[in-house]
């Protein structure tokens, strides 16, 4: 479908999730500067992070993660935008999911360093240190390597939506 207009033409694109969910989280983020945090608005902002990790799922998840992971995320998920922008989060967030589609449908992938970048501004935008993390990532199988890390953001993007109220032992 296509509109025209003699200003501008608009086509009827599919939105993207982890472009959704960026927008969605910065709005919230603006909502809580101005009127400060609010049921309503981190239920939303769930939702959201709900549709992206099911379109992750599965992850490889290892032992621990959680708790590692929940004692080091320091900013919720609204707070990220001081160290990324909205386009680059929700880039991030659409190129992990066309990562992981491409990995479990054992496609060889070339375009991966941008990705380990951009994830690693992500979690530290959450203020985790990935080289916390070295020990677990550290391997010579690139794709279980690049699982790790995606499980690793899946996981830190689900804890940093509900970081005022996420308890290790109730996940």
């Amino acid at each position: 479908m296509s509109i025209e207009s003699k200003f501008t033409s608009f086509t009827n694109e599919e939105i993207k999730v982890g472009e959704a969910l960026a927008h969605i989280v910065s709005a919230a983020s603006i909502v809580e500067a101005l009127e400060g945090e609010s049921k309503d608005i981190d239920e939303i902002v769930s939702k959201y992070v709900d549709l992206w990790i099911f379109e992750m799922a599965p992850i490889e998840y290892y032992p621990g993660l959680a708790e590692m992971l929940g004692s080091r995320i320091s900013r919720k998920l609204t707070q990220i935008f001081d160290e990324i922008s909205e386009d680059e989060f929700g880039t991030t967030l659409d190129d992990a999911l066309q990562m992981k589609k491409s990995i479990d449908n054992g496609e060889i992938v070339y375009n991966y360093a941008d990705l380990e970048v951009r994830i690693e501004r992500v979690l530290r935008g959450l203020g985790v240190n990935i080289n916390d993390f070295g020990s677990i990532l550290e391997t010579n199988d690139y794709y279980l390597k690049m699982k790790r890390l995606l499980g690793l953001l899946t996981v830190a993007i689900g804890i940093a939506s509900v970081r005022g109220k996420w308890i290790a032992e109730s996940q």
